[in-house]
């Protein structure tokens, strides 16, 4: 991230941009585009108004190949997404937070120690069924429990802390070696479930 520059980002945010405004002209979709320090977006015009799913995929796919074929898309990491209602590109990806967290959490604050890996990393992701999803990126670099909404994902970590909570209890002493050797078996049976992705 240290070698992405001010003048680079422009340009892709200005490209993605224009795309955008391509995409908004050729599909007469009532949009707002939202230029922001990072990414640029459309949103709908007026509140409430919401876009058609087609019109959403069809931006991101189109703005998408667009910036892959530029110059500019080789040289910085990206992610055009469907939001849901809005279409927004996003400097890199979600997979360089998914690998900043490996590394803060694994390190430790003081930055000793090693970065968790992809194995030992459950990522939840909620836009598998969507063109260009944030989330998809992800898997690049972890485990990934794709859910459909909120509720799954509250089933998905209430099936993780019963499995937590199976492990204590067990006349074992807090940090003792088998009581983290059993937690980790536990939860590599959650990761079976939803396995990590060849690369």
């Amino acid at each position: 991230m240290s070698t992405w520059t001010q003048p680079t980002i422009t340009a892709l945010l200005d490209l993605a941009e224009s795309s955008l405004r391509e995409c908004v002209i050729n599909l007469s979709l009532p949009a707002t585009i939202l230029r922001k320090e990072r990414a640029v977006g459309i949103i709908p015009s007026s509140p409430g108004y919401k876009f058609p799913r087609e019109s959403l995929e069809e931006t991101v796919l189109v703005v998408q190949k667009k910036l892959e074929m530029s110059e500019v898309g080789k040289k910085l990491p990206f992610c055009a997404f469907n939001g849901g209602n809005d279409v927004f590109v996003d400097i890199g990806d979600k997979s360089w937070g998914v690998l900043v967290c490996q590394n803060y959490f694994g390190a430790g604050m003081k930055g000793e120690g090693e970065g968790i890996s992809g194995e030992r990393t459950l990522h939840v992701g909620d836009q598998f069924l969507s063109a260009g999803s944030n989330d998809f990126k992800a898997r690049v670099v972890g485990t990934t429990a794709w859910i459909a909404n909120p509720a799954e994902t509250v089933e998905l970590l209430d099936e993780l802390a019963g499995m937590i909570k199976k492990g204590e209890g067990k006349g074992v002493k807090e940090g003792d070696d088998g009581m983290e050797r059993d937690l980790l078996a536990r939860i590599d049976k959650l990761f079976e479930k939803h396995p990590m992705p060849s690369a």
